[in-house]
């Protein structure tokens, strides 16, 4: 059931559809109901509503819905063009930031409302009568202004949606926000460390392809405190995964006891990489937007070396902050859930290694790499995060004397990677 209900969230939160059906459905029973009232010419309120006749209210209405749904979808499709480039020359996770944006699904769901709402009342219309339903036409007076409303701000974010500045902000954001979760930076690392699976120890297998979205670490603890096992996940949220992969493995205290048992499947795949539990995403898209900004198409150093700056800050605080594997126990300090996370080492490395063979070319970008080693490697007290700085910087200094002929341009690599002339 659990995992019903979280794919319906899902499906919803990654589907335009969702707001505007739910505005669609109250525009219609609104409209049902404000056709059916009256308001009386002695009211105060009467001299606020709709002024004039019934076939005004008519052209009115056809107004309305008509212009509504042409700015809708001019709007959605020239904005479409635009976000197709911008996230062909950064990140593919544009596309998908449109989508879940409120911005945009604010403007479809405004307008669906009023297309739905200004048709019923306009069908609701008795040419015989003298007046039309006031209140119900006024309203479709006020839908129109908040959708004048809606569309600027929807004009407006998309604009700022598209600068690199904001998509290069917004990757990093994505991962500074795990390192509020981090554990305590006190906690022995004898805690953290993997239960070794013993020979009788089940296998679980992955059914499916598709990049882990989520792992239900609690629903798996609470599973292995009831049966007395110890499951050990060793993929984290953002992995490939391919069918038959094995992603978990659990045990109990006899061999007998563990086949007995069938663990339920806690990981939640994806066909593509979301963000969400994958804090490493945002560390992919700046590398993603450093990468295609140094190829010949784009041929963007700066936008390059922007990127660097902010990875340099991300990596900074996940060494400050680093994510620990998720450990739970249970009363009497049993392990009951190992789940891998992770490490500082990995993310410096595959980060650096590939903005590396990119930009060999680039002093700058080298430079900048350099000064990200020196940064990381002074705040980490992790022995493996310093193999990785030592390591990298001897392979920047031999990139940059295989691929850099200015001697100018060598040499200030040289210097910054702390190679005297």
């Amino acid at each position: 059931m659990k995992r019903f209900f979280y794919a319906l969230k899902t499906l919803l939160s990654s589907k335009l559809w969702s707001g505007a059906a739910v505005t669609g459905v109250v525009a219609a029973v609104l409209a049902i109901v404000l056709t059916e009232v009256d308001v009386p010419g002695e009211y105060l309120l009467a001299q606020y509503l709709w002024p004039g006749d019934t076939d005004g209210a008519a052209d009115m209405l056809s107004f309305v819905a008509s212009s509504t749904m042409t700015v809708l979808t001019t709007t959605i499709s020239m904005t479409l063009i635009v976000l197709q480039v911008a996230s062909g020359n950064f990140s593919h996770q544009l596309l998908r930031d449109y989508i879940e944006s409120p911005a945009v699904r604010g403007i479809i769901a405004v307008y669906v409302g009023n297309f739905v709402y200004a048709v019923l009342v306009l069908r609701s219309l008795d040419k015989d009568a003298e007046t039309p339903p006031q209140l119900a036409v006024t309203v479709a007076v006020i839908g129109v202004l908040i959708a004048l409303g809606t569309f600027i701000w929807y004009v407006s974010r998309v604009v700022d949606m598209v600068r690199v500045d904001t998509i290069i902000r917004q990757s990093a954001e994505r991962t500074l926000a795990h390192a509020d979760t981090a554990p305590p930076t006190d906690i022995p690392a004898v805690y953290f460390e993997r239960p070794e699976p013993p020979s009788h120890a089940a296998v679980l297998r992955a059914e499916s392809f598709g990049y882990v979205q989520r792992v239900d670490h609690q629903s798996a603890a609470d599973w292995a405190k009831e049966h007395e096992a110890t499951v050990v996940i060793d993929v984290q949220p953002g992995d490939r995964i391919i069918a038959g992969q094995p992603v978990a493995r659990w045990w109990c205290a006899t061999q007998h006891a563990t086949h007995a048992l069938d663990m339920p499947d806690p990981i939640f795949l994806s066909l593509e990489r979301v963000s969400g539990s994958d804090f490493a995403l945002g560390l992919r898209q700046l590398l993603d937007i450093g990468v295609r900004a140094l190829s010949p198409g784009v041929n963007d150093p700066t936008t390059a070396r922007h990127t660097i700056g902010q990875a340099t800050s991300v990596l900074r605080t996940l060494v400050t902050h680093p994510p620990q594997p998720v450990v739970q126990r249970d009363e009497e300090g049993r392990c009951v859930l190992w789940a891998a996370e992770r490490t500082q080492a990995e993310l410096l490395a595959d980060w650096v290694s590939e903005m590396r063979r990119y930009g060999a070319q680039e002093p700058g970008v080298l430079v900048e790499l350099l000064d990200m080693l020196h940064i990381v490697g002074e705040e980490s007290r992790d022995p493996a995060v310093r193999v990785v700085v030592r390591k990298e910087i001897e392979a920047i200094i031999r990139a940059a004397e295989r691929a850099i002929d200015e001697p100018l341009d060598k040499q200030r690599v040289l210097r910054a990677a702390g190679v005297q002339d």
